[in-house]
């Protein structure tokens, strides 16, 4: 089965409207080392997606095979990424001497080490530079982004990105998961594993001398800790909860609903943009009235303290209420 993208252009000179009728075929051995990645690491990971892309009218078919890692100097953190180019840019020419028909057709990364289930601002903005980009081949880029690891079980959402069209999230049903492995697989596995291998001895030095560890990589581990164990107390009192970005300072919020007889709480609980010290903040709306704002310090009682003020929510909900039906 495939999906049918709609979407409408960017900025009101450029207005166009397009169908694409897309398949994509993903090879399960580029699952399973996305798999293994994602497994062994507390930051965000990713790489280049390499592959065959074919096109008859506004019929669309991209396949996976492999991918190139990030390489043994990326820069990453819990909430950011930033992959080796030069590395990247050097493995796949090496690539094209054994296969001239590949093309780069896209990336993955994840956030399973953040809780953010959505694309942030900045990947949208790069993904769509990247499209746009006299230097890209290709008209079409595929992103892939993990969202979470449960067991051995990725959360995945898919998109594409056309140039000079924008963007649109393509459905799962679109998206098949396939037998097969690329010539070049054994390859890139290698060469993964060497990174990943180089990076735990770097990060072997600084478990070994931890009173010489950078503070935002202590920060990062604490707020990564914070963040888990929040998801899985959200999740498992509020199963519709969304974590989002804000636009205005890239944080990390969560935002959900809790229903009453009269309307709904809005509830929004944000982390701190900069500094793991800082507090977390607890706001509720109710009927377009503020009725909770207050800092949560990010220690072991911060679930009870959001409890709190949840039941102090519901309270000022039924005097406002009360108040408008007089």
């Amino acid at each position: 089965m495939s999906g049918v993208l709609s979407w409408f252009g960017i900025g009101r000179a450029d207005y166009r409207h397009s169908n694409l009728d897309i398949s994509v075929e993903i090879f399960d051995t580029v699952i399973a080392r996305i798999s293994h990645a994602v497994s062994v690491s507390n930051r965000e990971e990713g790489g280049k997606f390499i592959g065959k892309i074919s096109q008859n009218g506004n019929q669309i078919k991209i396949r996976v095979e492999t991918y190139i890692d990030s390489g043994s100097r990326v820069n990453n953190s819990v909430g950011h990424l930033m992959p080796d180019g030069e590395y990247q840019e050097a493995m796949f020419r090496v690539l094209e001497t054994f296969d001239q028909d590949i093309h780069y057709l896209g990336s993955w990364h994840t956030h399973h080490c953040n809780g953010l289930a959505e694309l942030s601002q900045g990947d949208i903005r790069g993904y769509t530079e990247t499209v746009n980009s006299r230097q890209y081949d290709l008209d079409y880029f595929f992103a892939l982004l993990i969202t979470d690891l449960y067991g051995s079980e990725l959360r995945k959402r898919y998109y594409l990105f056309v140039r000079s069209q924008g963007s649109a999230e393509i459905p799962d049903s679109a998206v098949h998961i396939i037998q097969g492995t690329s010539p070049l697989e054994q390859i890139l596995k290698s060469a993964e594993e060497a990174a990943f291998s180089h990076r735990r001895s770097q990060a072997n030095f600084y478990r070994g001398a931890s009173e010489h560890r950078p503070q935002m990589e202590v920060a990062a581990d604490f707020m990564q800790k914070i963040r888990s164990e929040d998801r899985g107390w959200i999740l498992n009192h509020f199963p519709r909860a969304q974590t989002l970005e804000a636009k205005k300072d890239g944080s990390i919020y969560w935002r959900w609903l809790i229903s009453l007889d009269d309307g709904d709480l809005k509830v929004r609980y944000q982390y701190p943009s900069y500094s793991s010290s800082r507090p977390a903040h607890l706001e509720i709306i109710y009927d377009s009235e503020e009725v909770i704002s207050e800092n949560i310090l990010l220690n072991s009682s911060r679930f009870e303290q959001i409890d709190k003020y949840l039941a102090l929510a519901m309270e000022k909900a039924k005097s406002i209420a009360l108040r408008n039906t007089k």
